[in-house]
């Protein structure tokens, strides 16, 4: 009887045993909850959670980690950051790690269903589920129609909040303040950089938005220096890039043909060496002398929501880290 009154005071377990059950009943519902549930700490029991699955590319993914680690601050919950579902389809633990007690990075995989969940469709998995992308970037459960988010000026009572969402915007490159490389990634990219001494970057997307770079390329020529790296995610991009600027090229990493297709949520290409190679120009751009980037032309798909050129996320956030030397000196060189 002790133990199951000790463990029937947690909150999900005691919405499982009816109040009042005898001795005898309260035996048989206990031995009929997931063991996990009996060694709940108080605390765990309690505690209220955010569970953030951004998705798209890397830009996107620091905005919605930024917007929920700023509810999560305000409203005393625990953060929980899972990746594999964004662009980089790999876990971001791989790759940083956080500087906060109340930022992890990795599954919200230690609590049993039931689930105190908002949204309510996933009372019985947070994590298995499958959604699909709506309008207005909205991602819904595929079952419910659902929205998998919830209404950021509003407090919850639930104990868990499930965010899943994708978003352009302007670049949050104050998460990179919440986190620092793993060691493997700083050397790597440090490495790298080193290796380049002087030098003006350049930035292509040329996947799924088109940029006109051989125009951008004569158009910049002029202003640019003896060395000149240019970060894209298309290989004709960089072979043109390798006989337009010859010998003043430093290549930063040879791209996979992946026939028109972006390197990000791309599943046919090894995703820890992208990631890698991701982070890796995300960098080299934003320690360059001079960072050129230039407009880009929406596809058919995204025409008719943008009608309008506009720039690559990726460009906005190289740009946006550009302009903070001091973080780059903090997550690329203080150890």
């Amino acid at each position: 009887m002790a133990v199951a009154q000790r463990w029937a005071n947690d909150r999900i377990v005691r919405s499982l045993i009816p109040v009042g059950a005898t001795r005898r009943a309260y035996r048989e519902k206990l031995s009929s909850i997931p063991i996990s549930y009996h060694y709940f700490p108080r605390e765990i029991a309690t505690q209220q959670y955010l569970f953030c699955r951004p998705r798209a590319g890397l830009n996107d993914m620091f905005i919605e980690m930024f917007k929920c680690a700023k509810y999560a601050e305000a409203n005393g919950r625990i953060l929980y950051i899972d990746t594999e579902r964004s662009g980089f389809l790999d876990s971001f633990d791989n790759y940083f790690t956080s500087l906060s007690p109340t930022i992890h990075l990795g599954k919200l995989d230690f609590l049993s269903p039931p689930f105190d969940v908002f949204p309510s469709c996933l009372s019985f998995d947070i994590t298995t589920y499958q959604s699909k992308k709506r309008a207005n970037n909205i991602y819904r459960h595929s079952l419910t129609n659902i929205p998998l988010t919830f209404d950021f000026s509003k407090s919850y009572a639930e104990q868990i909040l499930v965010h899943e969402h994708s978003e352009g915007g302007e670049p949050a490159v104050d998460m990179l303040e919440k986190l620092k490389l793993k060691e493997n990634i700083r050397q790597y990219i440090e490495q790298i950089i080193s290796g380049l001494g002087e030098y003006d970057a350049i930035h292509i997307r040329n996947t799924d938005f088109k940029t006109d770079y051989k125009k951008f390329f004569s158009e910049i020529n002029d202003r640019l220096g003896a060395r000149v790296v240019v970060c894209t995610d298309d290989l004709e991009c960089q072979t043109y890039a390798k006989s337009f600027f010859g010998k003043r090229l430093s290549i930063v990493a040879d791209i996979p043909d992946t026939r028109g297709k972006t390197l990000h949520c791309n599943k046919d290409i090894d995703r820890f060496h992208t990631n890698l190679i991701t982070l890796c120009d995300l960098f080299v751009l934003a320690c360059g002398q001079n960072l050129y980037f230039t407009h880009i032309e929406p596809d058919k798909h995204y025409s008719m929501t943008l009608g309008r050129a506009y720039l690559s996320g990726f460009s906005r956030l190289a740009n946006a880290l550009h302009q903070r030397p001091s973080l780059i000196q903090r997550l690329l060189y203080d150890k």
